[in-house]
């Protein structure tokens, strides 16, 4: 079956989910955090790329970015997965894949669902039974966004950075946020967008991005005509 073009717009936030092949363990000690927090600082500097949340799981991590295009995006994720894959190959005596293929991703709504990604991604471990609270996990941007910890992987949206005109009033904003989104009906929807590499938000952010690229923003359930007029014109 043909892969589906990846939807990208330039500046536009991304949900970005990588895994481990088979679903292996991938980060597994301090060391393996430390070592891929490293290479997303590389790949970020040497790419035109931002990051407003993510967290490092065992065996996979979630990246909330916006890239200046489509290639910016896929250099930086080729370049932070070869990064990685050498060390972790060096280190276990390997050779080969250790990434499930290609990356998933859903173009985010970010005016209307921005801080629900923020959440999703960072209340990870709690949900996985690893933390009782968000910030007792130290792999993820919740330090940074909630309490204030500087994080230099982060560049904080203009979104973030309208909850207050000073770093206090922004994190405790970003606090109140955080306590009141219920995800109970949104984290299977965020899911299944990111996994079928559809665009997650309101239905006029469909109509728009679909008017944009010229084809459908949400799958049928086959995944769509190949030969449609639709399929080739998607953007990514």
């Amino acid at each position: 079956m043909a892969r589906l073009p990846r939807i990208v717009l330039p500046n536009q936030p991304l949900h970005i989910m990588h895994r481990g092949n088979n679903r292996q363990n991938i980060f597994e000690s301090e060391e393996d955090m430390v070592r891929i927090k490293d290479d997303i600082t590389i790949s970020l500097a040497k790419n035109d790329c931002c990051l407003h949340a993510y967290v490092i799981m065992s065996n996979h991590l979630h990246l909330l970015i916006t890239p200046e295009d489509k290639e910016q995006l896929g250099k930086f994720m080729q370049s932070m997965a070869n990064r990685y894959s050498r060390y972790f190959n060096l280190k276990h005596h390997r050779t080969g894949t250790m990434w499930e293929g290609r990356f998933k991703s859903c173009l985010v709504d970010s005016e209307h669902y921005l801080f629900s990604l923020y959440k999703y991604i960072e209340m990870n471990p709690v949900v996985a039974g690893m933390v009782d609270d968000a910030a007792d996990y130290r792999w993820s941007s919740y330090s940074h966004n909630a309490i204030g910890q500087i994080d230099p992987l982060i560049t904080e949206h203009e979104l973030y950075k309208s909850l207050g005109e000073n770093t206090v009033e922004r994190f405790e904003n970003y606090r109140k946020i955080f306590s009141k989104l219920n995800l109970s009906k949104q984290k299977n929807q965020i899911e299944e967008a990111t996994m079928r590499g559809e665009v997650y938000g309101s239905k006029d952010f469909h109509n728009r991005i679909k008017q944009l690229i010229s084809r459908s923003t949400k799958l049928t359930s086959h995944g769509g005509d190949r030969k449609s007029e639709d399929y080739k014109n998607q953007a990514g």
